[in-house]
């Protein structure tokens, strides 16, 4: 699976983005990419900080995560084929969830450590 892998972030599920991206500017961080449902902070050192909307879409309830693992933190590895690397791992007995589509388009597919660590895999279109 490494050769699939293009790069890799820290990412944080948010409620509320433009509470959030003020939080960060607070701390001297700006937006490298800002959309509506999601932002990204490039943080001294290379590490990227990626800000997903956990948050409700305009017309519809809020998403509640269903655990503490499906927000907070996770790890984002951005992958080309996101379908051929899901069945890859389906083979290696990985469970993904179902892949979806964010809104802006991205495809993404949760998967969980031993420990229930959440990695998220992600194809940007």
């Amino acid at each position: 699976m490494a050769k699939m892998i293009a790069d890799s972030w820290v990412m944080a599920g948010v409620r509320d983005m433009k509470k959030s991206i003020a939080f960060y500017a607070k701390l001297g961080l700006k937006p490298a990419m800002n959309r509506p449902y999601y932002a990204e902070l490039n943080l001294p050192g290379g590490t990227v900080l990626g800000l997903h909307s956990i948050g409700a879409e305009k017309g519809k309830k809020p998403k509640i995560a269903k655990r503490m693992s499906d927000g907070g933190w996770g790890i984002m590895l951005r992958v080309k084929n996101i379908e051929k690397v899901v069945a890859e791992l389906k083979r290696k007995r990985i469970r993904c969830s179902k892949v979806e589509t964010a809104p802006g388009g991205a495809d993404f597919t949760s998967l969980h450590d031993p420990d229930g660590n959440r990695l998220v895999l992600v194809e940007m279109k």
